[in-house]
């Protein structure tokens, strides 16, 4: 059976109710500051070992770093998503697409190798 539009609103109209919402993060504030912790130390440390990595690298502008330090969050991203050969072809698509966009083969294939990926170039 399709719902009315009205009936859709209404239900939308609880789910936004200040209260309802705040009541809710409340109830559960305390564990989603633990897990932002856990997952931005993750990330500053995954972050700091892509620029290392880049930095490491003879001709690197300072203006590219940003683009292999998106790099990098996307493969990390891709490494809490995917396992096995979805994984692969993923790493694959997104070190292909930055190669695209002109960034260095060599780097790419040393930032990949980071998340366990061997990228061909």
């Amino acid at each position: 059976m399709v719902r009315p539009a009205s009936r859709r609103k209404e239900k939308y109209e609880a789910k936004i109710d200040a209260d309802v919402a705040r009541s809710r993060i409340l109830a559960h504030k305390a564990s989603m500051v633990e897990q932002m912790e856990s997952a931005s130390a993750d990330l500053a440390t995954m972050e700091a070992e892509v620029k290392r990595v880049v930095e490491a690298q003879a001709t690197v502008y300072s203006h590219l770093i940003p683009a292999y330090l998106n790099v990098g969050r996307q493969l990390y991203r891709l490494s809490k998503t995917f396992t096995g050969e979805t994984f692969k072809a993923e790493c694959k698509v997104v070190c292909d697409k930055w190669k695209a966009k002109g960034l260095t083969s060599a780097i790419l294939i040393a930032i990949a190798k980071l998340f366990g990926y061997t990228y061909a170039g």
